[in-house]
């Protein structure tokens, strides 16, 4: 029996193609929806990484707090252990300091105070949510804090550290963590603790509040497996998700988010049916003809979406890259210093990179410039600016941060891409820079009405040379000073005649500036660029950073030169006008300073290496107080064995007159090594 197909042959022949095509556009169906299914689980881990990394924050932004107020809180425990009763006032301050802390107690070894028997525990805190604080002695055999985890560790720790959450039947009437702190005697040994309580609703506000689904939750585990903050839902109440973890930075919890599958694919879902209502009606509608051009038509919008997608992930990183740049303003305690900074990319991303903030009195600078442009050159910038911000946190040696900054590039580099960096380090009080060049272009240097170039001989470029070392300089910016860094997208700018705006531009530009602020300097600069080059194509990432010094004190830096010594005198006079002082002791305060900084600039210093003396003059309560601070080799002047002037001078032994003229002319001098530096100070009473 024949068949259609025999008759008709070119109809099995297009049939075949209509069933090929709907079983390639059946498959291609298959693979879209899974590569979705996965690009929706990869969104879904940025944005829960994204809120973890937020929560994280906001978690150790508040525990920073209460570490900061109870640490600040030691000295004075220390200082009143002689008044037992006065443990009362000082936990209430405790409290009182820190709208976190819902009760402080002050803790010590057994029988430490005799008359207040085995057990004295001062506690000041809120109960049972009740704004009133109650102050009462803890200790007791129902409540012997001698025998607690929290206790015990504190005694044997040097630092202060968290506690695993219990519940608090004595003091706080509620679940808690405490930050807990050792005191010590005055021989150093440990003899108690300070305690203060945090409710875990204050963490539990935290995690709620932080979800990026709206069936989402957070929750907050300790490191023993204790559940601190417990979520509102469960997991058999969402259905089948996934969960994401991070660990807390140094606090022992981890924080893990729980998605449903629901929201994470709610959107796949509907395009997957929208899709293949779509493909169906095409597959029943068209000939092969027509399935040839969907085809076609679906791979060419296939092209259109992605490069529409390399567009939006181009612009999204470009919006990343620029939110990594400083933007907040400095604040109220950095107001002597001025500073702005501007970058221009030259295509969508670009390798150049600024950042600086303030740290402990001290602003901490760099401008970098990563070699080639678009995005392999702005991801390595991405990973040298956070390389910054951490090797920067806990370190105040240019050097050292630019070597490690090296180090950490050259061991991520399989390109062997390199970059050039400024990195400095501004003590806002004095003005004194402290600084490292890795091959960048010099700063400008702005004071007096000049401006030249920094003559700083350069290091090696970072990303070369694991072992490179950075050489350190040094210089002191003089108020109303500016240091203008920038990139070589600023003097190798083009214009229409392949002409460079060049070093020589800059500095006339440079020169202009007067009184700007930096932000007008940074205007300056660009305006001066944006002429010159007069409408031709930007070749190069432009970085401009002014940092402007506006400090007027009463603080005198000087090298280990001891010529630098001239300065004393008219700083001296400076001072004694400024304050309306009676020049009548000037002479001898005069002579004293100087055979102070005689002998930090003789011998505070190895030889042949440069360093600095800092002179800071005040007037407190009727004296003149003169304090001499340098970096150098750890030395107590007043442990000298003082010259003995009832001998000969053929018998006196030499050295200690220095000292014993200080002394003399001085009413009280006193010498302490503190943060690395040798501290000398000065008092001269001033007469009626």
């Amino acid at each position: 029996m024949s068949s259609p197909f025999d008759k008709y042959p070119f109809v099995k022949k297009e049939l075949l193609k209509v069933f090929v095509a709907v079983f390639a556009l059946t498959m291609a169906s298959v693979a879209y929806y899974f590569y979705m299914r996965k690009d929706a689980l990869v969104l879904s881990q940025k944005r829960a990484e994204v809120t973890l990394r937020g929560t994280e924050k906001m978690i150790l932004a508040r525990m920073g707090k209460v570490e900061t107020a109870v640490n600040a809180i030691q000295p004075l425990v220390e200082y009143a252990l002689d008044s037992p009763d006065d443990m009362f006032e000082i936990a209430r301050h405790t409290v009182e300091s820190s709208s976190r802390i819902i009760g402080a107690g002050i803790s010590f070894k057994a029988d430490y105070y005799p008359e207040k028997g085995h057990w004295y525990e001062a506690y000041v805190g809120y109960q049972n949510g009740d704004d009133t604080m109650v102050a009462k002695q803890l200790g007791s055999a129902e409540h012997d804090y001698l025998q607690m985890d929290w206790f015990k560790t504190g005694l044997a720790s040097e630092e202060g550290f968290w506690s695993n959450p219990y519940y608090d039947n004595a003091g706080g009437k509620t679940r808690m963590v405490s930050y807990v702190v050792p005191f010590f005697d005055s021989t150093g040994a440990a003899i108690g603790v300070i305690v203060a309580d945090v409710s875990l609703d204050t963490l539990a506000n935290i995690v709620r509040g932080m979800v990026p689904y709206p069936h989402s939750y957070c929750t907050l585990i300790a490191g023993d497996g204790t559940v601190l903050v417990e979520p509102l839902v469960t997991a058999r109440e969402i259905g089948k998700c996934h969960v994401f973890s991070e660990n807390i930075d140094g606090k022992n919890m981890t924080l893990s988010i729980t998605i449903p599958d629901s929201e994470m694919y709610s959107r796949l879902r509907r395009s997957s049916v929208f899709f293949g209502i779509m493909a169906l009606t095409g597959i029943l509608s068209v000939v092969f003809i027509a399935s040839r051009l969907v085809r076609n038509l679906l791979k060419l919008n296939e092209v259109q979406i992605k490069e529409q997608r390399i567009e939006d992930e181009l612009a999204i990183a470009r919006n990343i890259q620029a939110a990594l740049l400083p933007s907040a303003p400095l604040t109220d305690s950095t107001r002597n210093i001025d500073v702005s900074g501007l970058q221009v990319p030259a295509k969508f991303v670009g390798g150049d990179l600024f950042d600086y903030y303030v740290r402990d009195g001290k602003m901490l600078f760099c401008v970098g410039d990563v070699s080639g442009k678009g995005v392999p050159a702005a991801l390595l910038m991405a990973i040298a600016h956070s390389l910054f911000r951490v090797l920067s946190a806990h370190n105040d040696l240019p050097e050292r941060i630019m070597a490690d900054l090296n180090t950490a590039i050259c061991d991520n580099n399989p390109d062997l891409m390199f970059i050039t960096m400024f990195l400095g380090i501004i003590d806002l009080e004095t003005g004194a820079v402290r600084f490292c060049n890795a091959g960048h272009n010099p700063p400008i240097l702005i004071q007096d009405g000049k401006a030249e170039c920094l003559s700083a001989e350069p290091s090696l470029l970072l990303g070369v040379e694991p072992s490179a070392e950075y050489a350190i300089h040094e210089l002191v910016l003089l108020p109303g000073s500016s240091l203008f860094l920038y990139t070589d997208g600023l003097t190798e700018a083009e214009n229409v005649g392949k002409e460079l705006f060049g070093e020589q531009r800059a500095l006339s530009t440079a020169a202009g500036f007067g009184s700007l602020s930096a932000e007008e300097q940074i205007g300056r600069m660009r305006a001066s660029v944006h002429q010159f080059v007069d409408g031709a194509e930007q070749s190069d990432d432009l970085t401009l950073l002014s940092i402007r010094f506006m400090k007027e004190g009463c603080k005198l830096c000087l090298s280990n030169d001891i010529e630098e010594l001239s300065k004393l005198e008219p700083f001296l006079n400076d001072f004694f006008e400024r304050e309306d002082l009676d020049k009548s002791i000037l002479p001898q305060l005069d002579l004293a300073l100087e055979e102070a900084l005689t002998n930090v600039i003789m011998y505070a210093y190895p030889e042949n290496e440069k360093g600095m003396a800092e002179l800071t003059l005040e007037v407190v309560d009727g004296r003149i107080g003169a304090t001499l601070a340098d970096n150098g080799t750890p030395f107590n002047p007043l442990q000298c064995e003082e010259a003995n002037l009832d001998v000969s001078l053929e018998e006196r032994q030499i050295g200690g007159l220095g000292i014993h003229l200080i002394k003399e002319i001085m009413d009280e001098v006193e010498y302490v090594h503190e943060e690395g530096r040798n501290v000398l100070r000065l008092w001269k009473n001033i007469e009626e």
